[in-house]
């Protein structure tokens, strides 16, 4: 049994490929032609013309008519680092070609998610014209409807679920996966799609030689989003993220470098999803969950230095370190609570007061890591409690609630991702139903967590050469996974637990033909595991390590077991 518990699946066998042959054929990529698209992506001949989105047309007519009569135009977007970049894209393409451009932002809290009747009366007030939504407003039809009878053309862009009845008094819709649309790629990210709103602006109404550089300015905006909101990393996802990544290594937008510095990102240090995922994301989402999403808007918009954008890239740096902390002292607390509950193997559910709303999502996330079971974490308002839910593989969480949905007030989400709303009457028979809900499911469920293995590593393949063919693969994440090694029987030595808080494992492994160094992050509680071992088989990632203008290939583990 490995350390984590996991089954091993090791998914290609076939002795007469080579490695990279292997991994190719795992994703289906044979024959010439399938594999250079997929190596030699290219931002011109791999982008689609944003003029086949279904209500393209529509929306760019209306706001050249905006812009032309120099009416108000009204960005609205959603509070996560998705819907913070994609506003972020609209306002800097509008800006550029002179539009009178404002923006809001709900509040987690005080507003919850989308639009509400009390922005559209604003919104009134202020005599805007145009609204134009970021990452929200397929769900909201009433609202919409509202803003028509005020006078304010809606163009929504979104890529939500599509709910039964669409807002039908939208001036406009873009969104992928809306019946008749023809767009080729249905899994753009809330940025994704305002990007390609913006290309599509940019297109029509900039100078020829100017269009690439605009364009090619704003993807590093348009990759926060897709990598944040987990976007799958194919078609023109991927383009995005790659050539976004590129941009960011030397972005043109200040606030999102002094955001870099502050984050411990070295100069020149290679940028890769996990620069955004585990840096740059989280300090853009802190503002969000615990305070107010205009901080860290404000400092996407900034493109020259100045003092106060610094400012604001230090109170994002500290929101961040609250978050963490209150995310740590809420964790322990809940372990505590469910160590000795037999009901918590097939669902964990719990609540409090002091939890907050912006840390429950994450809460659920990392019990769910941990103990494999869908995980429902809510904060306690009095008369109702929010919730927000994580689920693996084999726990459909939208079927779950949606069986329960004559007792919640409001519920939505994905199928390992879901939130909602319950009244404090309904509580106790909401988790006694979905105690027996889970534990029925459990029962007929074979799932095991299992880790996918592309295929076994020997030491006399470890070179430069495949790390290079690995780094002309990425940027990985869902869809376009990093691909997995299993090395056999490898003996280990300088074993030593290493991070601020000793969460992390290092130690080296020895081959017949070379030393190597490892790291296991949160692996550091296996220290005694490994000592009492001195040969392992090790699951994991092979990469390149640079530090300091050092570079060295190392080996990230994923998961090991003892060789008897």
């Amino acid at each position: 049994m490995s350390v984590l518990g996991k089954n091993w699946n090791i998914r290609n066998q076939d002795n007469s490929q080579s490695i990279i042959e292997k991994i190719l054929a795992n994703r289906g990529l044979v024959g010439r032609n399938k594999v250079d698209s997929f190596l030699k992506l290219s931002f011109k001949k791999g982008m689609h013309n944003p003029f086949l989105m279904k209500g393209m047309d529509k929306a760019i007519q209306r706001i050249k008519q905006a812009l032309k009569n120099n009416e108000r135009i009204m960005i609205f977007g959603d509070y996560d680092v998705d819907g913070i970049s994609g506003t972020a894209i609209m306002v800097h393409a509008l800006k550029l070609l002179g539009g009178k451009v404002s923006y809001r932002l709900p509040h987690r809290v005080e507003d919850g998610y989308g639009l509400s009747n009390k922005f559209i009366d604003e919104f009134a007030g202020l005599n805007i014209k145009v609204l134009i939504t970021v990452d929200c407003g397929i769900s909201c039809k009433d609202q919409i409807a509202l803003a028509k009878q005020k006078g304010i053309d809606v163009i929504i862009t979104d890529h939500h679920m599509i709910p039964e009845h669409i807002p039908d008094k939208a001036f406009a819709i873009l969104h992928p996966q809306q019946p008749g649309c023809e767009y080729p790629f249905k899994g753009l990210t809330g940025a994704g799609v305002s990007y390609k709103l913006a290309c599509a602006l940019i297109t029509e109404l900039c100078e020829a030689a100017d269009r690439e550089n605009y364009l090619y300015a704003l993807l590093d905006l348009a990759s926060l989003g897709t990598v944040a909101d987990l976007g799958p990393l194919v078609d023109e996802n991927r383009i995005i993220v790659k050539y976004g990544l590129q941009s960011l290594q030397s972005t043109k937008w200040q606030g999102l470098e002094y955001l870099k510095e502050i984050a411990g990102i070295e100069p020149n240090s290679k940028i890769n999803i996990n620069t955004i995922g585990f840096c740059i994301g989280p300090r853009i989402n802190a503002a969000g969950r615990i305070d107010n999403p205009y901080y860290a808007l404000q400092l996407l918009l900034y493109d020259k230095r100045d003092e106060k954008a610094k400012m604001i890239a230090a109170h994002l740096e500290n929101l961040n370190q609250t978050r963490q902390k209150m995310v740590a002292d809420a964790l322990e607390e809940l372990e505590n609570r469910i160590k000795d509950d037999q009901d918590s193997n097939s669902i964990i559910i719990a609540w409090d007061k002091n939890w907050h709303v912006g840390i429950l999502g994450l809460l659920a996330a990392k019990c769910v890591e941990k103990h494999n079971a869908p995980t429902i974490i809510m904060q306690d308002f009095g008369d109702e409690l929010v919730g927000s839910s994580r689920g693996p593989e084999w726990f459909d969480l939208v079927e779950a609630l949606t069986a329960h949905s004559h007792l919640l007030k409001a519920f939505g989400g994905h199928t390992q991702a879901a939130g909602f709303t319950v009244e404090k009457k309904n509580l106790n028979e909401f988790t006694k139903s979905m105690h027996e809900y889970a534990r029925e499911k459990l029962e007929h469920t074979e799932w095991h967590p299992t880790i996918e293995i592309d295929c076994e590593l020997s030491d006399k393949e470890i070179d430069d050469g495949l790390v290079n063919f690995l780094e002309q693969m990425e940027p990985f994440g869902i869809g376009n996974e990093q691909p997995i090694f299993l090395l056999r029987n490898v003996s280990i030595d300088d074993v030593k637990k290493v991070g601020k808080d000793q969460n992390h494992l290092h130690f080296k492994v020895q081959t017949p033909t070379r030393t190597l160094s490892v790291i296991g992050f949160r692996l550091g509680k296996h220290e005694s595991y490994l000592r009492d071992h001195n040969a392992i088989d090790l699951v994991c990632y092979l990469e390149r390590n640079e530090w300091k203008g050092m570079s060295k290939l190392q080996l990230r583990a994923i998961d090991l077991k003892g060789v008897e």
